[in-house]
């Protein structure tokens, strides 16, 4: 059984270290236009690039909205320790989570 099971996550693309958690980092951006908030997730192993002058790290993301197919670009530079040092978003503005919430639960409300 097992076997069976390890073969399945494979097969789904599920990581095998995905009991060890998450190690993703996850912004969320009001669009500007539509107000629709979307999740951004960056992988600190694999998204950051080094800065020109090696001095730390950058990382450059554009998301579209699943409802209004509208694109924001997240701009993120970290230290060498892969502190956040600046934060920029065009085309909408930095929420938290609980904003990033409310707003499924008002979208999931007018869809049922």
């Amino acid at each position: 059984m097992k076997l069976f099971r390890a073969l399945a996550r494979m097969l789904s693309g599920t990581p095998a270290n995905a009991a060890q958690g998450d190690i993703g980092l996850y912004y969320y951006v009001k669009v500007r236009r539509s107000g629709e908030v979307v999740r951004i997730r960056i992988n600190p192993n694999n998204d950051l690039s080094l800065t020109d002058d090696e001095s730390g790290y950058f990382v450059r993301k554009v998301a579209v909205g699943t409802r209004s197919f509208e694109r924001v670009e997240l701009e993120v530079t970290y230290d060498k320790n892969r502190n956040v040092v600046n934060i920029q978003v065009h085309g909408g503005t930095l929420v938290d989570q609980a904003a990033y919430e409310a707003d499924q639960a008002a979208h999931s409300a007018k869809s049922n």
